[in-house]
């Protein structure tokens, strides 16, 4: 369906809203649509329209306030009679005219083929959803490879960006749009590959709806489009002053919320002919730590839930030290001159003990030590974090104007900031640059410093012997912010003219541009010079890190700045009107053309000069980059054809031609067919055929990037020999470790095309009452991936001294500092991008709607309820014979291991609103329902490796032995009051029942547990409450 490519429901010059909105006891949504100007006629058949019921909202504009319940308002209804009064209120000598969700032809009886989730203002406000993003994470639709603010806290290729994954197929494949217009992608790359369009920044509270198209919208749109399409309304008309606070916080005490926002509009499109309104909004969501957590996420002792205890330097009952880490009270040791030392560990600065960060303990750590090694013992959780600090800043102008009698223009504007800060743990003395070309592991403490003086770094300078040391940072917490401008400006000037035949002409002309800056800052992380130099002038004071003065600090670990930048710019023409009549009404044609320039730059962060490479800074940043452009002519159409009263088929297509920077072209048409049948009046049945395509990202065809998962060498016995602490067993060094992945860009990828279809009966037994069931299937050819060989099994076959498959290289890691001479572990596994086979996923949707006033004595209780459910039956990726062939099955498991987050692909996903409105009271709880997973994934350890329990992901050793993630169930409750016609009270409670999130081993995207699915269950219960205001 060409869904919105000119306009939607609320895009409309027929959309204007009235002062006193109405609610449809049938679906819930906006109705009493005033025509903004005389409307246009149809020559076609045209269908009786049911009288139903309408309870009365509080007038705001265009639809009630955030947070507000919906209220019968006698004094509304009666300043609506008033007002129509004075304008004379003439009847209508033509049929009003709605341009509807999901086509572009201007039939209020029309209805889609195509699955589509409408949220209007009124749901978001009932569930207590605040932003574009909680709205669209929250969709049963929404699978693996969805990206979450959670995962930007823990260490997401694109900090501070969010974005939805419909069906599954990653935030490539869901298009993102404002008013059926394309927005610009974020300035980083989802896991350094897919580019995608952020929601963080995307004012909420002039949103009219959020319509989530669940099929392949190719045949509209073009690219990107073939998972499905995310149009977000906005609201159209508002009258007088808006206002809302809120603040909120955690169980605990943090995790704090404020949001405030305001919006001023001006002008009545009836009798004015135009309204303007400008809008601000501000949000705060405060940073969250593992350390302000319960157990077991706040600590690395995991003896409580059968684990073991990972936190740093513990003493066993056998006097070892393990696991040995570094903490920030520095030790040191006589360095033997190479890349090690000799003897025991000891305190630098014995008197200043260990601080905060924990307790001396003395014990073994090396051979030769005899048990007298000194360190300090510290939570390895210390400075993990649970949630990022976020910043968000809008502002926003909207202009419309009924230019002429038959036609419309509309105008904005929008400026927006989201300000992300991520922090990380402190780099240690002995590391390696991030292309591992450069190390510190031979740089010591030197005996004398370059005057010649003893260095009073080196307690072992009297004998003329340098230090080896062993120290981390505390002084310098490396912090990543993110500042995300965005610029964009939308223009629509649509119409119609009267016809001789058939129905009137129906025409829209629209452009929007925006351009993103983003700003990338990152302090506390040093390079291999600079550490060096801190190492052995004696610049940086190691006894007493609390006389280092700023000056020192910042030479030791210099600021890295970068700007990233992104434009859309994008036309469209399209015409539409009725043709003939057929028996089931009239046969309508659309058509249109659209042109659109699409540019990315985003520079390295952390660019390796290979003539000097200790001047690349450490690992702790990576040289993700990705650079190009494109242009982009599309023409399409859309057919309309009512054979018959039940029965109607739509047909769409789309040619786009793609020119890119890098010299290659693509050219695709999508075709997609839809069909209703109606045979009762309880029952319709509908189905889409579409094909489509996504073309190669920029940074899959121009950039490069190094990703990290957890792998596990303990299987090779060969190599754990090679590196066993003093008491035997595996030290650290042979402990599951972060591999790094590191993948460029391949110019030759061939654009992925799909084909999708979906269907199923949509089953309404009574007015009050509708329930549906969608089958889908969607199959991919080129898919785009890294070069499928799993990693796991690329570094055992390295570790095992096999040969590696054709263009995979390994880069060694750096040498155990326990045992230097032993077998170096694989760093790096070197891959590109390639075309594989073909993915296929299919399952179903259930949904249901229902808004009745409940028997007897509660009639005046009103009950609105919305469920959705969503079942994956297949998720599987074929690989081609040059790769190994074979298929990687991930429905039920963690897989796809190595996108995004590691989320996993549960199989059900599902949420239940139910709303219960009395008088001025509305009481709302939802239960969100995500089952579980097997903890293997084929991408990891090889296609056909997922089934039973062989080949479990665990993270770390000290984690306990699991196969299956439980499901996790969150129920949250929205409590609204309508204290008068202008205040509005509400609360919101989110995990109500302080669910617990299930324990998940094998994921990295958090620690314990899985950051897409389950992060109210870390977070536990929190609250919010607001006040809402409208003048």
């Amino acid at each position: 369906m060409l869904f919105g490519a000119t306009a939607l429901a609320s895009t409309s010059m027929y959309a204007g809203a009235s002062k006193a909105q109405t609610v449809s006891q049938g679906a819930g949504t906006a109705g009493n649509q005033n025509p903004a100007v005389v409307a246009p006629h149809h020559r076609g058949k045209s269908a009786s329209k049911k009288k139903t019921p309408t309870q009365t909202i509080k007038p705001s504009g265009a639809e009630a306030p955030a947070g507000s319940a919906i209220t019968t308002d006698n004094a509304a209804n009666r300043r609506v009679i008033a007002d129509a009064k004075a304008q004379g209120a003439a009847p209508r000598s033509r049929e009003e005219n709605v341009v509807v969700t999901g086509t572009l032809f201007s039939d209020p009886n029309a209805t889609n083929a195509s699955p589509i989730e409408h949220i209007t203002r009124m749901d978001m406000q009932r569930r207590g959803l605040k932003t574009v993003t909680d709205v669209l994470q929250s969709l049963s639709t929404n699978g693996a490879g969805n990206l979450t603010n959670g995962w930007s806290a823990g260490g997401g290729f694109a900090t501070g960006g969010s974005a939805p994954s419909l069906r599954g197929l990653s935030t490539d494949s869901t298009l993102t749009l404002i008013d059926g217009q394309r927005l610009a992608y974020y300035g980083l790359a989802d896991d350094g590959e897919r580019n995608f369009v952020d929601t963080n920044w995307i004012p909420m509270s002039i949103m009219q709806t959020v319509d989530v198209l669940e099929d392949g919208g190719s045949a509209t749109y073009g690219a990107d489009a073939v998972a499905g399409v995310v149009n977000m309304v906005t609201r159209k008309e508002i009258q007088g002053v808006e206002g809302n606070a809120e603040g909120g916080l955690s169980q605990r005490g943090d995790a704090g919320h404020q949001r405030l926002w305001a919006t001023y509009g001006h002008g009545d499109l009836h009798r004015d002919g135009y309204n303007f309104y400008i809008n601000s909004e501000y949000q705060q969501d405060d940073p969250l730590y593992y350390r302000q957590l319960q157990s077991p996420y706040n600590s690395g002792d995991l003896t409580g839930i059968g684990g073991g205890n990972a936190n740093y330097n513990t003493l066993l009952p056998d006097g070892t030290i393990s696991p040995f880490g570094v903490t920030p009270a520095a030790i040191v040791r006589r360095s033997d001159g190479a890349n090690s030392g000799t003897g025991a560990w000891q305190l630098l600065n014995p008197s200043a003990g260990c601080g905060s960060f924990g307790s001396v303990v003395t014990g073994s750590v090396v051979s030769g030590d005899n048990g007298k090694s000194q360190t300090c013992t510290m939570n390895s959780q210390r400075y993990a974090q649970v949630a990022p600090d976020i910043r968000r800043i809008n502002a926003t102008a909207h202009l419309t104007v009924n230019v002429t009698p038959r036609s419309q223009l509309v105008a904005m504007f929008n400026y927006s900031q989201a300000m992300t800060t991520v922090t990380g743990t402190p780099t240690t003395t002995r590391t390696y640059s991030q292309a591992e070309l450069a190390n510190t592991l031979s740089t010591p403490i030197p005996a004398y410093l370059p005057n010649g003086q003893l260095n009073p770094n080196d307690p072992f300078a009297a004998e003329g012997k340098a230090a080896e040391v062993d120290y981390r940072f505390a002084d310098l917490l490396p912090t990543t912010t993110e500042f995300n401008q965005n610029f964009r400006g939308s223009v629509r000037y649509a119409g119609w003219e009267p016809s001789d035949w058939g129905s009137d002409w129906h025409y829209n002309a629209d452009f929007v541009g925006m351009a993103t800056r983003l700003t990338q800052t990152i302090t506390g992380v040093p390079t291999i010079n600079s550490l060096e130099n801190a190492i052995t002038s004696g610049d940086y004071n190691f006894v007493d890190p609390s006389q280092n003065s700023q000056a020192v600090l910042n030479a030791l670990a210099p600021r890295s700045v970068i700007t990233a930048t992104t434009s859309e710019y994008s036309g469209n023409l399209t015409a539409n009107k009725g043709l003939f009549k057929l028996p089931g009404g009239t046969a309508n044609l659309a058509i249109g053309a659209n042109f659109r320039h699409e540019a990315l730059n985003d520079p390295s962060a952390n660019p390796l000069n290979i003539a000097d490479p200790g001047a690349q800074y450490v690992g702790t940043i990576n040289p993700v980059n990705a650079k190009g452009s494109r242009w982009v002519e599309s023409g399409f159409f859309e057919v309309g054809l009512p054979f018959h009263k039940m029965v109607n088929v739509d047909v769409s297509g789309r040619y786009d031609n793609y020119n890119e920077s890098t010299g290659n072209s693509f050219h695709h048409f999508s075709p997609k067919v839809g069909l209703q049948f109606k045979p009762t009046k309880m029952l319709t049945l509908k189905g889409t055929f579409n094909q489509g395509f996504r073309v190669p990202s920029f940074s899959e065809t121009g950039g490069s990037n190094v990703g990290y998962v957890t792998y596990d060498p303990s299987a090779v016995t060969s190599f754990v020999n090679q590196h066993r602490s003093a008491d035997g067993s595996a030290n650290t060094y042979a402990q599951p470790y972060s591999i790094g992945e590191n993948t460029s860009g391949n110019p030759n990828l061939r654009p992925e095309t799909s084909t999708g279809f979906s269907g199923g009966p949509v089953f309404k037994p009574t007015d009050w009452l509708t329930i549906s069931a969608d089958y889908y299937y969607i199959r991919k050819n080129h898919y785009i991936a890294p070069n499928p060989y799993g990693v796991a099994a690329m570094a055992t076959d390295y570790l095992e001294g096999n040969a590696l498959p054709s263009g995979v290289t390994v880069t060694p890691d750096v040498a155990d500092t326990q045992n230097p001479s032993g077998q170096l572990r694989p760093g790096l596994i070197n891959l590109g991008y390639v075309n594989t086979k073909k993915l296929i996923t299919d399952g179903f949707d259930l949904k249901i709607q229902a808004q009745k006033h409940l028997p007897g004595p509660l009639h005046d209780v009103l009950w609105v309820s919305k469920g959705e459910a969503t079942f994956v039956h297949r998720y599987n990726i074929y690989l081609p014979a040059s790769s190994g062939g074979g298929v990687e099955r991930f429905a039920g498991t963690l897989g796809p291991y190595s996108a995004v987050s590691s989320s996993g692909t549960p199989r059900w996903r599902a949420n239940w609103a139910n709303t219960f409105m009395w008088k001025g009271l509305s009481v709302t709880p939802t239960v969100y329902y995500t089952s579980g997973y097997r903890l293997t994934a084929d991408d990891y350890s090889g296609a056909g490796t997922s089934g039973g329990c062989a080949n479990v992901i665990s993270n770390s050793a000290y984690y306990p032995s699991q196969c299956h993630v439980k499901g996790f169930w969150d129920v949250d409750l929205t409590v609204n009051y309508q204290v008068n016609r202008r205040w509005n009270i509400y609360a919101n409670v989110y995990n109500l029942l302080g669910f617990r999130a299930p324990y998940d081993f094998g994921t990295y995207g958090g620690y314990l547990y899985n950051s897409s699915w389950a992060q109210n269950g870390v977070v536990m219960r929190s609250f919010q409450f607001g006040v809402n205001v409208t003048l």
